[in-house]
Formats: C-alpha cells, sequence, structure tokens
C-alpha cells in the first residue's frame, strides 16, 4: 500500500519508541532497586553536603552556581559510578526485564543506555535542568546515546557556536520533536541496524542469563558523561569544539 512503511521507517519508530521509554523510566522514576536520576543525583548531592544540604523546592537551597563545587564533586562521582556499573552484570540486571531491545540492538548496548541515560539525567539535573520535562530529557537521551553535541544543536535549530537555554528547548514545537524523534530512531537502526531490524520490540532479548557479562564498555561510559557534563554545563547547550 502507498502509505504503508519502509521497513527501516518502521524499524526506528520502534527503535525511538524504546529509547524514549527507556530515558522517561530510567530518569525520572527509576525501575525496580534502581533509584531515577533526580533521586541518585540528590542521594550523592546530600552525601557531600552533609548538614549543609538542602533539597529541591527548599527555600535554602542554593543555586547551582552557588554549588559548583559541591556538584562538580558529585558529577565525577556519578560517572565513576557508572562507569564501574557498566561492568557489573548484578547492578544491570537490577533493570529487570526494562532492558531489553529489538531492532538488534545487542542486550549489552541496551543496557548500557540505561547507565548512560540514568547519569545524563542525573547530570542535567544538577546542572539545573528540569529532566520532568519530555523536551529536557530529549536532550539528555540523544546525548546518552552517543549523539554528537554538534547534531543534538542542529535537531534543535541552533548553529555551532551558539548556546541554547533549557527555556527554549521547552519551546519547541511538535512537529520539530516528531523530527528529532525520528532522527534518533534512524541513528539507532544506522548504528546497531541490519537484515533483521524489522523484528518487533516486543521479540526483544532479555539480559538476563548472562548475556551482559561485562561486555558493556565502561570507556564509553565515561566519555559520554563526560560529554554530557560539557554540553549541559550552566544550564545551556553548548556546541562541540570543532575538530
Amino acid at each position: 500500500m502507498a502509505d504503508e512503511k519502509t521497513p527501516d521507517e518502521g524499524a526506528a519508530d520502534k527503535a525511538v519508541q524504546w529509547v524514549r521509554g527507556l530515558a522517561d523510566k530510567v530518569m525520572v522514576n527509576g525501575v525496580g532497586r534502581i533509584t531515577g536520576s533526580v533521586t541518585w543525583a540528590e542521594e550523592r548531592l546530600a552525601r557531600r553536603q552533609g548538614e549543609a544540604y538542602r533539597p529541591p523546592g527548599d527555600d535554602e537551597r542554593r543555586s547551582p552556581e552557588d554549588m559548583a563545587d559541591d556538584i562538580d564533586a558529585v558529577i565525577a562521582r556519578l560517572i565513576k559510578e557508572s562507569v564501574a556499573a557498566s561492568g557489573a552484570q548484578g547492578f544491570v540486571t537490577g533493570f529487570g526485564g526494562l532492558v531489553t531491545a529489538g531492532v538488534t540492538i545487542p542486550a549489552n548496548v541496551a543496557a548500557s543506555f540505561a547507565i548512560n541515560m540514568r547519569l545524563a539525567g542525573a547530570i542535567a539535573h544538577l546542572r539545573g535542568w528540569d529532566v520532568g520535562d519530555p523536551h529536557v530529557r530529549t536532550v539528555a537521551m540523544m546525548l546518552a546515546i552517543g549523539m554528537s553535541a554538534q547534531n543534538v544543536l542542529a535537531s534543535f535549530g541552533v548553529k555551532v557556536g551558539q548556546k541554547i537555554a533549557e527555556q527554549m528547548i521547552k519551546k519547541v514545537s511538535h512537529e520539530t520533536i516528531k523530527a528529532i524523534n525520528k532522527k534518533v530512531g534512524f541513528y539507532l537502526v544506522a548504528k546497531f541496524g541490519t537484515k533483521r531490524a524489522t523484528i518487533t520490540l516486543a521479540k526483544a532479548v532479555p539480559i538476563l542469563g548472562g548475556v551482559i557479562g561485562g561486555a558493556v564498555d565502561a570507556t564509553s561510559t565515561a566519555l559520554i558523561g563526560r560529554a554530557t557534563d560539557t554540553a549541559l554545563r550552566g544550564g545551556t547547550l553548548r556546541a562541540e569544539e570543532p575538530r
């Protein structure tokens, strides 16, 4: 039929639906015994600040700029924890059945996405972004799956060298978000898809049973963590330096 989607388009739609669902759950609510990004970030910040800690919404809570040293230290810790988690099967299986993927995305890569998204959401929160907003989660998600800051900027219509504020992101039109989602889906299919890319996500392979082991690339997690912090530092999304 003329209105049928091509196999690649169908696979891209399924991929982006899965990865957005993963981002929503991992960043906002957490899964099972794995806390969400905000809770995790606040727990580590509270440990760092001790009695001086004030939770979000408290009138006495300092701004991200005023506690920059603490935030820098906490983010460094979160990156270290995530790098360690990348090779720890016990931690990853704590995500339970959530970490499943179709379109031939390997189970270890799917688990890595979960770890990196949780990290990206935590960094975004500590840098003053509202991960409760779906537009902000889209930015963090794109960075977490390895899309470059330049591509993220271009997706939101920002030229290299410009800065984009959170309020600008929240005003992005529905049509633009749909286009961004399609770009994310095609990115996933292009990077991880094969001739079996049309397999539905419902037939995804679970990570349990020792499939993942210690195969997740910890180096990638470290790089993505640092790149995300650079991109979101100061509440603005910055382009990468030209190479």
